[in-house]
């Protein structure tokens, strides 16, 4: 006689099939999303350039009356030369005629009193990439210094 075999393990219905992971982009993409804004609103898109300038001494003396100073001031509606309305392209010959003539004496850029700082940058930036130095920046004589309007 044969032996009894032993009981078989229980068989499942079916035999279990393995599901694939499935992973979801969507989280990534969200990720990689934020992070993008991120870095945009964080970063910069500035050219940052700069414009070389000689600060004056606090007192210094007055160039000699017999050279003949140009003075370019900025103001919020443009570049005035003589208190005459000029281009851009007339400041520059009219800078570059002067710094030819008188190669050592700046041109001074007097920013009128409402004038925005951007202005001012604007205008330094045309004549210093116009390769016009020396270029100075002087104080409009209508300013009234803080200090001086307590005493």
């Amino acid at each position: 006689m044969q032996a009894p075999s032993p009981p078989a393990p229980p068989r499942l219905a079916a035999r279990a099939t393995r599901r694939r992971a499935v992973i979801s982009l969507t989280p990534l993409v969200d990720v990689v999303f934020i992070l993008l804004v991120f870095f945009m609103l964080a970063s910069s898109f500035l050219d940052w350039r700069y414009v070389t300038m000689d600060t004056p001494a606090a007192r210094v003396a007055a160039p000699p009356s017999d050279v003949p100073v140009l003075v370019l001031v900025v103001s919020r509606d443009g570049i005035l030369l003589e208190d005459a309305a000029v281009s851009p392209a007339e400041a520059i010959a009219a800078a570059g005629r002067h710094l030819a003539q008188h190669p050592d004496v700046a041109v001074r850029l007097q920013p009128a009193g409402d004038t925005p700082l951007q202005a001012v940058m604007d205008v330094l930036d045309t004549l210093s990439a116009a390769g016009l130095e020396p270029l100075k920046l002087v104080r409009d004589p209508a300013w009234q210094d803080e200090r001086e309007a307590m005493d």
